[in-house]
């Protein structure tokens, strides 16, 4: 404990002198008596006290902390652990074993409980009911939550198979605690024939033939035949005999059906049963499949070579609903324009075309407009495409400017790890100056140049007069590709962005004054399934003074009914899980005559029953590369047994400083309470005032 003040240490000279001289200006005629001479010590005391308090003094008290090690104990709850022939054992003794770890290790540790599947989540039980399996969530979960904390070991128990992210042997912990696997599952290879995977597209096209590939596999079924048949509405679509000619099979089967009637087709590959085969769940893949009676063109138009291009064709393309050209501005038929729903001018107008005449028909047409500036751009043309497209005082200059999302925008919405992932893309080269239409556009990402955030629209939309419009102002959007892909090990966000752009631009203006729509129209059966609703007055302003309510129609004819919750000026519905397969909804609003009716997917996830065959090569390496050893499950307790004989494994002491003011020390309070009341209770019976 060390007392400290914020003025020189002789500064309590002039606080004596301030007490003495108070206390004798005030008693000096009649020292000599005792009661007068406690009365003067007592208000010397005081004073002295209170003039000492003025100069702020600070009591630092030294702390220790001890943190326990906190023991994780990480189990795979995903449904291939429970494939194999010990699913009774864990079940029952392996996970009363596992849920009495903290008796087991003492109260030396702090033991945490931890599933995994598709997400990470804290669990004190287990069902063994995951869709998924992630195993490098662990790591990047351990890492991100426990960062500050005295992590000594990692349990891990599990199969070793994962189907989701990356491959956790190239994933580290941050730290460097011990990592010690149990090995649950079957490592035997039993007889069993399945569809490891069926390959399509989610979307096909009216009158054309589309692809499927189907994966075969087999084990221990060598001069067996099994029969492949692809079924839909209950007609046999495709039919062959697979012979199995090894005990290690596997066949690829391309199919090509056609695409006969626009809506969802559900097709239903499945296998027939091999004699003795150990699961039957394998044998079939439900595979729905979107037929839509055409696509929306895209013109790319260009002034030179940029990596850009490649990067916004490829992210277009990954939509199925668009087909993009791309095509030097001087190559552009004008004739041929109307064919297209969009165009994008890249660079354009710019200093080598001014590409006036393609602005003007472009116009004439009503053909929206997606603006991209860069170096090439003739900055002081670019109001030939729409007013909002003005920069004023740029002078030739150009800035480097990271993206941050406007909270308020509104236009589309964005998922979640797009938003994430928006504010850590690298920043784009920018137009400098003064941007002339920044009110007069909906803004989806500010312009940050280095640590100023400005309201300059870096992405943004305009509807002026009918006359839809487009902008991202800068140029680099291939390094967020790169970005994208570095960060989510995909290109989902970026490709997100580049579509919902298109979207906004391509879809005529809808003047429905309701609207009802899921989120997506293809989940997982791990997703929830969640409905936006939206109501119109009749100057088309949201409202949401009318009830909406929602019936979905199962494949069985079953009609469930729910009701929209207000959120805002919208509705919200969650449906939270559903079976998988085809369904129809139908949304109706109060006082509204007109209803919505369209078709909702739901995926089924066979992902875990594919592969059973547990890896317990992948647990026995990440046990090495972490410091640590494999068990079996049946080997639970002596695992344990090797956590608390670790001395590596040990509690971490944290000293700290805690200053605090002295005059926030309650007896200090009281000490000047008594002191004054004291002397004022002599002062009364003396009979002075």
């Amino acid at each position: 404990m060390q007392l400290l003040v914020s003025s020189p240490w002789w500064f309590i000279v002039f606080c004596f002198l301030a007490g003495f001289g108070y206390a004798y200006l005030l008693y000096k005629s009649q020292i000599a008596q005792i009661s007068h001479k406690i009365m003067a010590l007592l208000r010397f005391i005081s004073v002295t006290l209170i003039c000492f308090f003025l100069l702020g003094p600070v009591l630092m008290q030294f702390t220790t902390d001890v943190q326990k090690p906190k023991i994780l104990m990480v189990l795979d709850n995903s449904e291939s652990v429970m494939s194999g022939k010990e699913a009774a054992y864990y079940r029952d003794e392996f996970l009363k074993t596992w849920y009495a770890a903290g008796s087991k290790l003492g109260n030396d540790y702090d033991v945490e409980f931890l599933n995994f599947g598709g997400t990470v989540t804290r669990s004190d039980s287990a069902g063994f009911n995951q869709k998924k399996t992630n195993m490098s969530a662990v790591f990047d979960h351990i890492n991100n939550t426990y960062a500050r904390q005295n992590i000594g070991a990692v349990v891990l128990a599990g199969d070793g198979i994962y189907n989701r992210g990356n491959n956790p042997v190239y994933k580290s912990l941050n730290k460097h605690p011990v990592l010690y696997s149990i090995g649950m599952g079957d490592t035997s290879i039993r007889k069993d024939i399945m569809i490891r995977e069926a390959s399509h597209n989610a979307l096909a096209y009216l009158n054309n033939r589309f692809p499927i590939e189907i994966g075969i596999a087999a084990y221990e079924c060598s001069g067996s035949s099994s029969t492949l048949r692809l079924v839909s509405e209950g007609k046999t679509l495709y039919s062959q005999t697979i012979s199995i000619g090894q005990k290690d099979f596997y066949k690829s089967v391309l199919i090509e059906l056609d695409a006969d009637k626009p809506g969802t087709r559900h097709i239903i590959a499945t296998l027939s049963t091999v004699s003795g085969e150990v699961s039957l769940v394998n044998n079939r893949k439900d595979i729905f499949i979107d037929i839509i009676d055409g696509r929306e063109k895209i013109l790319l138009a260009y002034q030179g070579p940029h990596p850009d291009l490649g990067a916004i064709k490829s992210a277009i393309s990954a939509n199925q609903n668009y087909e993009v050209k791309a095509l030097p501005v001087q190559d552009i038929r004008v004739s041929e324009l109307s064919d297209y729903s969009v165009a994008i001018l890249h660079q354009l107008p710019g200093k080598g075309s001014n590409a006036r005449d393609l602005i003007a028909q472009l116009r004439k047409l009503q053909i929206p407009i997606w603006s991209i500036a860069g170096y090439q751009s003739a900055v002081e043309q670019m109001p030939m495409i729409a007013p909002a497209a003005r920069i004023d005082r740029s002078q030739g200059r150009f800035n480097e400017s990271q993206a941050i999302l406007n909270p308020d925008f509104n236009t589309f919405t964005l998922d979640a790890v797009t938003t994430a992932s928006l504010a850590e893309f690298p920043p784009l080269i920018v137009p400098y100056g003064q941007y002339a239409g920044a009110g007069n556009t909906e803004i989806l990402a500010f312009q940050k140049i280095g640590q100023v955030l400005t309201r300059n629209p870096l992405w943004a939309f305009s509807n002026q007069n009918g006359e839809k419009t487009a902008y991202l102002f800068g140029e680099g959007f291939w390094r967020w590709r790169l970005a994208d892909f570095n960060r989510n090990a995909s290109h989902n966000a970026s490709n997100e962005l580049v579509s919902k752009t298109i979207q906004y631009l391509a879809v005529k203006e809808d003047k429905r004054k309701f609207r009802a729509y899921p989120v997506k129209n293809l989940y997982d059966e791990d997703e929830a399934v969640r409905f936006i609703a939206e109501l119109y007055n009749a100057s088309y302003e949201p409202v949401n003074d009318a009830e909406v309510r929602l019936s979905l129609l199962n494949a069985d004819k079953k009609q469930f009914n729910y009701s929209f919750s207000k959120n805002g000026k919208r509705y919200q519905l969650d449906l939270g899980l559903l079976p998988p397969g085809a369904y129809t909804y139908t949304a109706r609003a109060e006082g509204i005559s007109e209803t919505i009716s369209r078709k909702l997917l739901i995926s089924p996830l066979q992902t875990e029953l594919v592969n059973t065959r547990a890896d317990f090569a992948l647990l026995r390496q990440l046990s090495a590369t972490h410091g640590g050893r494999f068990f079996t499950a049946r080997e639970l307790g002596q695992a344990l047994d090797a956590v608390r004989s670790n001395q590596s494994i040990g509690s971490v002491s944290f000293k700290e400083r805690k200053p605090d003011e002295l005059i926030n020390v309650k007896w200090v309070f009281f000490l000047l309470i008594l002191l004054i009341s004291a002397e004022w209770f002599i002062r009364k019976y003396e009979g002075a005032y």
